[in-house]
C-alpha cells in the first residue's frame, strides 16, 4: 500500500492520524520474537551485523531487532532513531551508504561516534495508508547497498507490518468477545440455536433461567417447547415469524409471553438469523432472548402518564379558547372520555354576585333531561336549589369529593340519584370541587353509564381536570367583570373624547354659528340620529342656529323641520320648557299625542313624523346662569332609548356650548366695538388733483384687540399731498391709543409747517418726548410734489423718509415693479429724538403706482422681513394691469393669512396722468376747504401749440 498522501503543511511525525494508526498497533504487539525473527532474516539476507524493526506512535521504540538483547521491547531507538524518522518523513527508502559524507546523517552522534556507519531503512506501511514505523538495516562501516537489498528490504517491511495487523486483529477480537460477554451477562440476553435439520432447541444458562430453568437446556421438539413455555395466544405469531425468515432475508423478530417453570407468564422479544449451507439451504437459526416484562410495564405505566398528561395538556388548551360557561362541561368532558372512559360531564358554578348555583351539562345529559321531562333547558343553565340532595350541590357547597361507583352506592348516600338515574341513566359518578386559592367555585362531575370505581390515579386525573376547569371558570368571571370595566371605560372614554373634541370646536373659531353647526354634526351620531340647536333672543322668540342628521342626504329636509318647529311649537315643547327652566326634558316616546300637545302647525307635525324619532332629550345652553338656548338630540327606534351615559354627556356639552357662546357674543361685540373705534381713527383719504389713493385696514385674526398699525393722507397748505403709513410697537388697546395720538400730531405738524418728511418725522419724534408719549413707533412720510416743468412733462417727485419701517414699492406706467430701498431706513421713532433724517428723491411717471404696507402683509413666524418683501414683488408682478380697488383686495387675498396675529395697513396712490380727465374708477377729485382743485385737464404745452 502506498504511504497516504498529506498537505505539504503537515509533519508526519506529528500528523494525529498517523500517530494513532502506530499507537493502535504498538498497543497490540504482543511479544518482540516475530519482529526478532524478522529482522534477524533481513540482517542474513543482507549480510549486515544490525536490523531494527522501530514504530512511531509520537516516539521513535524499538519493538525488536537483531543484534539487540532479548525482549527489547518499548524502549528509545537512541542509535538510529533520526535516520528513521527521516524514512518516515520521506515516507520512502532511506539510502545512506557513507553516513560520515552525507549532509543529511553527518552531525547525527551514532555517525560522529562511528557507531553508524551506512544505513538502509524501509517504511512501514500501515492499512490505512500512514507510515507507522521502520525496518532498518546499518553497519558501523560504510557499504555500498544493492537494488537488491532495498527491494528485499521493502518486502520484509510489508511482512513485518502484516504481522502486526494480524496481532491488533487478534487482539481486537479477543477483546470483543469479552466485552460481548459483559453485554449479554448485563442486559440478561439469552442465546438459542435451533437446528432445522434435526428440530433440536439448544438455550445456553441466560435464556434457559427467562423459563425459569437454573442450567442450560436442549429441547428435541421444537413444538413440545412451545405447546409447554409459549402462551398459546402467540403460537400464531411465532411460526408466522418463522416463515417470513425463511422465504425473506432470513430475520426472525417476535415478541411473545412465556410461560416459565413457576407459573409466572414474562414478555420476551426473540431476535435471529437463519444460517444455510453452501446449496443456500437453511439449515440453523441462531438468535437472542431477552425478558421484556419490567420494561413494558413501565412503558404502559408511562404510555398512561402520559395520556393522562395529553388530556390534561388538551383540556387547558381547550380552555384556553373557551367564552362560556357552557363549553367548559364539553372540554372536561373530552379529557375525562379518553383515559377514564366516562359518558357525561357537568359543571356546577357558584354565581358570585348572588350565589345561586347553575349546572351546564354536555349534549347528552341535555338531551336526555329535555327528552325525560320534556323541557327545554335554559342556555345559561340549570339553576340549583342549594341543599345537599345530589352530589353537584354537595360538593359545590361542601368542597368534598364524592365517588360512587355504582347506583346501589349512589342511591344509598344520595337518594334522589334513582330519579336522575332512571331520567340520564347514570350508574356511576365522581364528583370533585372546583376551587382556587381556596376560593369554591363549585362542582366538576364525570359520569358513567356502567359501574366504574375510580383509582388512586383516576382520581389524579380528575383532580388535576377540575384545577383546569377552576382556572377557566375563573378567567370567565375575569373575563366579564373586564369586559364590563372595559365596556364602562370605553363609554367613558369616549365621553372624554367628544367632550375633548367639543372643546376642540369651541376653541377652534369664535364665530357663534360655524362654532354650534360643528357641534351638531359632533354629537350626530355619536349621542343621537339627529338634533338640532336653538337660541332665544331677549323677547323669547326661537331662532334656529344648527341642525345634522346622521343622513347627510336628510339634511335639508331636518332644516325644513326645525323651521317649521321653530315658527309652530307651543309652550309645552321641549325647547321653550328646557328656555324657560334651564333644566333638560327628556322625552321617552314622542307618540302623536305628544306631538300634537308641542306642534300646532300640521306641515311640521307631518315633518317630524318623516324623521321617525323615537325617543329625545333636549339639554340647555347656559352660561353663568342664564340660559341661551336648547341642544334637541333624538334617536330612533333601533338606536333605542338614550342612556344615562349619553344624557349626562349632552348636558355637558349643553354646558360647555352656553359658555363658548357667551364667549363668543361678547368677543364679537368687543371686536366690533375695537374695529369701530379703529376705522374711527383712520380717515377717508383725500382725491387731490389726478391721485387715486386707496387705504385697506384687516385687524388681526386673533383676539379682539385693536392694533397700532395705521395710514393717512392729507393735503398741505402749499398744494402737496403727504402720505403716512405706520406701526406703533404693541398690539394692544394703548397701543391703538399711541397710533392715534402719534397720527394726530403727525398730521398738526404736516399741515402747519408744511416741512419735508423728514422733518416731518424729526418734528414728530421731538413732540413725542415732549409730551411724554413713551412709545416706539416705525413709520413712513412720504410727499408727492410737483412743480411746473414737472407738471409739463409728466412726472411728479416723490419724496419720501422711512423711521424704521417696511420700504415702499414703485409700480411703474409700464408695470415694472421697484423697491425703493437704496439705504438702511433710519431708526424709529421714540429711541433717540435728536437722530438726523433723511429725505430720499425718486421721479414718478404719470401713471405709476405707489405702495405704502405694514409688516403685517410679509412678515411671519416662519420667515423674516426680506423673504415677506420679495413675495411681496413676486405677487404684484403679475396684478399690475389691475384697477387700484381690485389690485388691493387681490393682493390681500395672496399675502394676508387669515390667522395672522397682526394688522395689516394698507396704502396705495396711483398717479393718473393729468392731460386727460380722472379716470371713473378714481371717483370725483376732493380737496380740503382753502386748497384750489386742479383742472379737470391739464393742457400740456405742445398739445396747446398744435391747437
Amino acid at each position: 500500500m502506498l504511504p497516504q498522501q498529506v498537505s505539504a503543511d503537515v509533519d508526519p511525525l506529528t500528523d494525529p492520524h498517523r500517530i494513532a494508526a502506530a499507537r493502535r498497533l504498538m498497543e497490540e504487539v504482543a511479544g518482540p520474537a516475530v519482529f526478532d525473527r524478522l529482522s534477524g532474516l533481513a540482517a542474513r539476507l543482507v549480510g549486515v551485523g544490525h536490523a531494527k524493526v522501530t514504530l512511531f506512535p509520537d516516539q521513535d521504540t524499538v519493538v525488536g531487532g537483531h543484534g539487540l538483547p532479548a525482549g527489547a521491547v518499548g524502549g528509545r531507538a537512541l542509535l538510529t532513531g533520526a535516520f528513521s524518522a527521516l524514512t518516515v518523513r520521506r515516507g520512502a527508502s532511506l539510502d545512506v551508504p557513507d553516513a560520515a559524507a552525507d549532509p543529511r546523517v553527518a552531525d547525527l552522534p551514532a555517525v560522529v561516534s562511528g557507531q553508524v556507519g551506512s544505513y538502509l531503512g524501509a517504511p512501514l506501511v500501515a492499512a490505512s495508508g500512514h507510515v507507522v514505523g521502520v525496518l532498518a538495516v546499518y553497519d558501523p562501516h560504510p557499504r555500498a547497498w544493492s537494488d537488491d537489498d532495498a527491494a528485499l528490504l521493502e518486502q520484509l517491511s510489508a511482512s513485518v507490518v502484516a504481522e502486526l495487523e494480524l496481532a491488533a486483529a487478534r487482539s481486537a477480537v479477543g477483546t470483543s468477545r469479552a466485552r460481548l460477554d459483559v453485554a449479554l451477562e448485563a442486559g440478561s440476553v439469552g442465546i438459542w440455536e435451533q437446528d432445522l435439520r434435526t428440530g433440536t432447541v439448544f438455550w445456553d444458562e441466560r435464556c434457559a433461567a427467562i423459563f425459569g430453568f437454573e442450567h442450560a437446556v436442549e429441547v428435541s421438539s421444537v413444538d413440545e417447547m412451545m405447546a409447554q413455555r409459549i402462551h398459546p395466544d402467540d403460537h400464531a405469531a411465532v411460526r408466522e415469524a418463522m416463515r417470513v425468515a425463511m422465504a425473506g432475508r432470513g430475520e426472525y423478530v417476535v415478541e411473545t409471553r412465556v410461560l416459565r417453570t413457576d407459573g409466572a407468564v414474562r414478555w420476551t422479544v426473540s431476535r435471529g438469523r437463519v444460517g444455510r449451507n453452501a446449496h443456500g439451504e437453511p439449515v440453523r437459526v441462531l438468535g437472542t432472548t431477552v425478558d421484556v416484562t419490567d420494561a413494558r410495564e413501565q412503558a404502559e405505566a408511562r404510555l398512561a402518564a402520559v395520556q393522562r398528561a395529553a388530556a390534561i395538556a388538551e383540556v387547558a388548551a381547550e380552555l384556553a379558547n373557551a367564552t362560556r360557561m357552557q363549553q367548559l362541561a364539553a372540554v372536561g368532558l373530552r379529557g375525562c372520555a379518553t383515559v377514564l372512559g366516562a359518558d357525561a360531564t357537568a359543571i356546577a358554578v357558584l354565581d358570585p354576585a348572588d350565589g345561586t348555583l347553575r349546572l351546564h351539562m354536555t349534549r347528552s345529559l341535555v338531551d336526555a333531561v329535555e327528552a325525560g321531562a320534556d323541557v327545554a333547558l335554559p342556555a345559561e343553565g340549570v339553576e340549583l336549589p342549594l341543599d345537599d340532595a345530589l352530589p353537584a350541590q354537595y360538593v359545590a357547597r361542601h368542597g368534598e369529593p364524592v365517588l360512587l361507583a355504582d347506583r346501589a352506592e349512589a342511591v344509598a348516600r344520595f337518594p334522589r340519584m334513582a330519579e336522575v338515574g332512571d331520567l340520564v341513566g347514570v350508574q356511576a359518578l365522581a364528583a370533585l370541587p372546583l376551587r382556587l386559592e381556596g376560593r369554591l367555585l363549585g362542582s366538576f362531575v364525570a359520569a358513567w353509564r356502567h359501574e366504574h370505581r375510580v383509582g388512586e390515579d383516576d382520581v389524579a386525573l380528575l383532580e388535576a381536570l377540575a384545577a383546569q376547569l377552576a382556572l377557566s371558570v375563573s378567567r370567565l368571571r375575569a373575563d366579564a367583570e373586564r369586559d364590563a370595566a372595559v365596556a364602562e371605560m370605553r363609554a367613558a372614554n369616549a365621553r372624554l373624547e367628544l367632550l375633548a373634541e367639543a372643546g376642540e370646536v369651541f376653541a377652534g373659531t369664535l364665530d357663534i354659528t360655524e362654532q354650534l353647526q360643528r357641534l351638531a354634526e359632533l354629537v350626530v351620531p355619536a349621542l343621537g340620529d339627529w338634533c338640532w340647536v336653538v337660541a332665544a333672543d331677549e323677547h323669547g322668540r326661537m331662532r334656529e342656529l344648527a341642525s345634522a342628521h346622521r343622513d347627510p342626504a336628510r339634511t335639508g329636509e331636518l332644516s325644513a323641520y326645525v323651521r317649521a318647529m321653530v315658527a309652530s311649537m307651543r309652550e309645552g315643547a321641549a325647547a321653550r320648557v328646557v328656555v324657560r327652566t334651564g333644566r333638560p326634558v327628556v322625552v321617552p316616546r314622542l307618540d302623536d299625542e305628544y306631538v300634537h300637545r308641542v306642534l300646532g302647525d300640521p306641515a311640521a307635525r307631518a315633518a317630524l313624523r318623516a324623521l321617525a324619532p323615537d325617543s329625545g332629550v333636549a339639554v340647555p345652553l347656559v352660561s353663568r346662569g342664564r340660559t341661551l338656548g336648547a341642544l334637541g338630540l333624538f334617536a330612533d327606534a333601533s338606536r333605542g332609548p338614550l342612556s344615562e351615559v349619553a344624557l349626562e354627556t349632552a348636558l355637558e356639552i349643553g354646558r360647555r356650548a352656553g359658555a363658548a357662546a357667551a364667549q363668543a357674543r361678547l368677543f364679537g361685540q368687543q371686536r366690533q366695538l375695537a374695529e369701530t373705534l379703529q376705522r374711527s381713527l383712520l380717515t377717508a383719504p383725500p382725491a387731490p388733483d389726478h391721485c387715486e389713493i386707496v387705504v385697506r385696514y384687516v385687524p388681526a385674526a386673533a383676539g379682539a384687540e385693536i392694533g397700532g398699525d395705521w395710514y393717512d393722507a392729507f393735503v398741505q397748505p402749499d398744494g402737496a399731498t403727504v402720505l403716512v403709513i405706520g406701526d406703533v410697537v404693541g398690539h394692544d388697546s394703548r397701543a391703538a391709543a399711541a397710533m392715534g395720538q402719534l397720527r394726530g400730531l403727525l398730521r398738526g405738524i404736516g399741515h402747519h409747517t408744511g416741512g419735508t418728511p423728514a422733518e416731518l418725522l424729526t418734528g414728530l419724534d421731538q413732540a413725542g418726548v415732549g409730551l411724554d408719549l413713551d412709545t416706539m413707533a416705525t413709520a413712513l412720510v412720504a410727499r408727492l410734489e410737483q412743480d411746473d416743468p414737472e407738471l409739463r412733462s409728466g412726472h411728479t417727485r416723490l419724496r419720501w423718509s422711512t423711521a424704521g419701517h417696511p420700504p415702499p414699492v414703485l409700480i411703474d406706467a409700464d408695470g415694472h415693479v421697484t423697491l425703493l430701498d437704496d439705504t438702511p431706513p433710519d431708526l424709529l421713532l421714540g429711541v433717540l429724538p435728536t437722530t438726523p433724517r433723511t429725505d430720499h428723491v425718486a421721479s414718478v411717471d404719470r401713471g405709476g403706482t405707489l405702495l405704502l404696507y405694514t409688516d403685517g402683509l410679509v412678515e411671519r413666524r416662519d420667515r423674516d422681513l426680506d423673504a415677506g418683501i420679495a413675495e411681496l414683488l413676486d405677487v404684484l408682478d403679475g396684478l399690475t394691469g389691475l384697477p387700484l380697488q381690485e389690485l388691493c383686495d387681490a393682493l390681500l387675498d395672496r399675502m394676508y393669512l387669515p390667522d395672522t396675529e397682526d394688522d395689516v395697513a394698507l396704502l396705495a396712490v396711483r398717479l393718473h396722468p393729468q392731460d386727460r380727465p380722472r379716470p371713473p374708477e378714481a371717483g370725483p377729485q376732493r380737496v380740503p376747504p382753502g386748497i384750489e382743485p386742479a383742472p379737470d385737464v391739464v393742457v400740456q404745452p405742445e398739445a396747446a401749440a398744435d391747437r
